[in-house]
């Protein structure tokens, strides 16, 4: 898996246990009275419930937490990097299947950002296969998840500034 992941270039990661994986309620209210994104193809209400995004959870044995780096503007969102990072992401999540991990799932390091006009909604998006939600959308207490597991986030406080965000990889 290593290996995989020094090929992809993706070396801001860690290992947890998926039992590390802070779920909140807040984050589920802060989809629903703050992102715009919300009822979009993969976030809330397409999404399952906080509890049942917890259970979920429980279900894998391991989990691999990725950090993606960039700078960037508040209201210029990197887009294509983002696409890029999605279609790396989703060949890591490919190649684990393949490596004999069935259940392997990503959460995206952000709403789907594959297609350029989104659908609205998930009936009818555009590419239901490639299609996954965010850790957020999962209800994932991103801040407090990557700080117990040692590693550094930042709220983007100055325009342009460093963005990180995170990916979770979630392996049976």
């Amino acid at each position: 898996m290593e290996k995989l992941l020094r090929e992809k270039k993706l070396s801001d990661y860690k290992w947890i246990d998926p039992k590390e994986i802070v779920v909140a309620q807040w984050v589920r209210v802060k989809c629903y009275f703050g992102c715009s994104d919300y009822g979009l193809g993969s976030c809330p209400p397409n999404t399952p419930s906080v509890s049942e995004c917890e259970r979920f959870f429980k279900e894998y044995k391991s989990a691999l937490l990725i950090k993606l780096n960039k700078f960037a503007g508040k209201d210029a969102y990197p887009s294509n990097w983002s696409r890029e990072m999605t279609n790396k992401l989703l060949s890591v999540e490919r190649a684990v299947f393949l490596m004999n991990h069935p259940k392997v799932f990503l959460l995206n390091h952000t709403c789907c950002t594959l297609c350029r006009e989104c659908s609205g909604n998930r009936l009818d998006c555009h590419d239901k296969r490639n299609e996954r939600p965010s850790p957020e959308s999962f209800a994932v207490d991103v801040y407090q998840t990557v700080q117990n597991a040692g590693m550094k986030i930042n709220v983007v406080a100055n325009d342009p500034g460093d963005m990180n965000r995170i990916a979770i990889l979630l392996i049976e």
